[in-house]
């Protein structure tokens, strides 16, 4: 009797299991959707944009975004971080031959990546720096320890592509 008894139990254990078992498959399928919804939110998951480069004179508008002028038309840009844009707005820069690489949007803009300084023919990365303190700044602006303006320095890259 006692066994007939445990039998009803032992099923509905057995049913408890595999709703269980069922409701975790449901929960990591719910899990895993969410994440694919959400990962184009984070840049993830998007075609890649490929990156190009360009030549030309540097410009800079009184108040509004710098302007890259190249044989075929005008670049307004751009860039991926602040201090990038902010040295793109430097008045020091104004006027020279630049090589930047970065990405042509659909909005017509061009988001730099990276800058480089082009005389005869080189290339040169572009740094501030205050003699003063030795220190090297990423933006254009005065020196973070003494307050002095920090110098620009133009410092030669070997292309390796």
């Amino acid at each position: 009797m006692m066994i007939n008894a445990m039998k009803p139990l032992d099923d509905r254990v057995r049913a408890n299991r595999v709703a269980r078992r069922r409701d975790g498959k449901r929960g990591l399928f719910l899990l895993v959707a969410a994440l694919m919804l959400a990962l184009p939110l984070f840049g993830y998951g998007r075609a890649a944009e490929s990156s190009i480069s360009l030549v030309g004179q540097l410009s800079s508008v009184p108040g509004g975004c710098p302007i890259l002028r190249t044989a075929k038309k005008d670049y307004t840009l751009t860039a991926r971080t602040t201090y990038l844009f902010h040295t793109l707005q430097d008045q020091r820069l104004a006027k020279r031959q630049v090589r930047l690489e970065g990405v042509d949007k659909s909005d017509g803009t061009f988001e730099v990546s990276k800058l480089y300084t082009v005389r005869d023919g080189k290339l040169y990365r572009v740094r501030y720096y205050c003699e003063v303190c030795n220190i090297e700044a990423l933006e254009p602006g005065n020196c973070v320890c003494c307050q002095q303006p920090t110098e620009l320095q133009e410092i030669p890259v070997a292309e390796t592509k």
